[in-house]
């Protein structure tokens, strides 16, 4: 089944009723201004589907979250899409499963505007350092600092006024975090420090951000984009890593591990076992059967 997504949804923002075998969920919809737009939306597929949308020109910034009450997923990357020329595109979704996300649209006039670049300049930021290709997003940590302007942008008051600026400060932070990411790809200085918060975290699982960034002399920031580009993980992933391994090393206590790790270390257990699967393919109750 084919479907359009500018028909998917009705004006209350609940799916329309004659795709109701295929799709539920809902979708709120805000165009502060014309090419800047803040979409919240949990869509349920119910069965294969085909979605065509028409996708304007611009930068797409997606944020996982875990309900439509848009709680952020912590340790699920920010998606970062910029599309050079309107496209229309297929998005195939083969099997029952559900998307919980934010997204804000910005279009190259207003990102120009806010920046205070010429829009092919603009453009040429995102070829060189995320993809000159339409379709390709980039994967962004979700950093204390980006989670924190998401929040004030969920929970902001009504006024239009205070959408559009604080849909500007999560842009402009994006921004930022491109430029650092795209930094300590080239600095070996920065990779040297992060190797030693690593290092860290291999004798103290317990150590805050905020704690390793200070003594190897980076940002709090700087240590949360560059931790993942260097290991592949957030750092609450490795510390769970760390602290699954110190766990699993030491002799049963009649608790199961994700208990284990939850006692010890306050994570809890969707974090945990997010981890868990992520890095070892499998769920904690299954490392644990491996000791």
């Amino acid at each position: 089944m084919i479907l359009q997504a500018k028909d998917l949804f009705e004006e209350t923002g609940c799916v329309n009723a004659i795709y109701a075998s295929y799709l539920a969920g809902q979708q709120k919809l805000l165009k502060p201004l014309q090419d800047l737009h803040f979409i919240q939306q949990q869509l349920h597929v119910l069965q294969p589907v085909v979605i065509q949308e028409q996708v304007k020109a611009g930068v797409y910034i997606t944020f996982d979250t875990a309900t439509i009450h848009h709680k952020l997923q912590e340790a699920s990357p920010v998606q970062v899409l910029p599309v050079y020329e309107d496209a229309l595109v297929d998005w195939e979704v083969t099997r029952k499963t559900c998307f919980s996300w934010t997204q804000i649209y910005i279009g190259w006039d207003q990102l120009a505007a806010i920046t205070g670049e010429k829009v092919e300049h603009v453009q040429n930021f995102f070829q060189r350092h995320v993809s000159n290709k339409t379709g390709a997003p980039l994967n962004l940590t979700l950093t204390q600092a980006l989670a924190n302007d998401f929040n004030q942008l969920i929970h902001r008051q009504g006024k239009q006024l205070v959408l559009v600026g604080k849909l500007y400060d999560v842009v402009l932070q994006t921004v930022e975090h491109i430029q650092i990411q795209h930094h300590i790809s080239q600095c070996d200085d920065c990779q040297k420090k992060l190797f030693t918060a690593q290092n860290q975290i291999e004798a103290n699982h317990y150590l805050s951000s905020e704690e390793m960034a200070k003594s190897i002399g980076l940002t709090q920031t700087a240590l949360e984009i560059g931790f993942t580009a260097i290991t592949g993980m957030t750092v609450g992933e490795y510390q769970i890593e760390v602290a699954f391994r110190k766990a699993m090393a030491q002799p049963h206590s009649g608790l199961s591990l994700a208990n284990r790790l939850t006692a010890d270390t306050g994570w809890t257990k969707q974090d945990i076992e997010k981890a868990c699967l992520k890095r070892f393919g499998v769920m904690s109750h299954q490392l644990g059967s491996m000791q």
